[in-house]
């Protein structure tokens, strides 16, 4: 009897495991990406890491005259990648009314991207998932 419990119990871990679907992450995605500097007023970067996670920030262009004084955005998100795509989620603030009172909700989508050289093309991304700030198409990001 011990035997046969064994037995379905490594069958169904590995049932299981087989049922993750998602890809481990590409190499060369992780790292710091940016826009490059002195081509708009503001500059997007993105920092992946190896467990998941994903810093992302636009901030004023310093090499710009005059200096832009919006601090721009940041936002901590989770990532994963499955058939060349990548899965975005996180939190991210919404008013149901928009009312002043503001509530922190889980969002998460899916974008194309693509490595070419030391280049990151990422179709769609918001800083929380169109929440409250707006989708930027096609970002363009060279490898730091």
């Amino acid at each position: 009897m011990k035997r046969i419990n064994l037995f379905l119990f490594a069958t169904m871990s590995l049932l299981l495991a087989a049922c993750n679907t998602y890809e481990p992450i590409p190499n060369q995605l992780i790292g710091t990406w940016s826009e490059p500097y002195h081509v708009s007023i503001y500059v997007k970067s993105f920092t992946f890491y190896e467990d998941g996670r994903l810093e992302y920030q636009r901030i004023p262009d310093t090499t710009w005259n005059p200096v832009i004084d919006e601090a721009g955005d940041f936002g901590k998100l989770n990532f994963k990648v499955k058939n060349n795509k990548m899965y975005l989620s996180g939190m991210g603030l919404y008013s149901k009314d928009d009312t002043s009172k503001y509530e922190y909700v889980p969002f998460e989508y899916v974008t194309d991207y693509s490595i070419i050289g030391n280049t990151l093309i990422i179709d769609s991304f918001s800083c929380d998932g169109g929440l409250l700030s707006r989708f930027y198409y096609n970002i363009k990001l060279l490898k730091l």
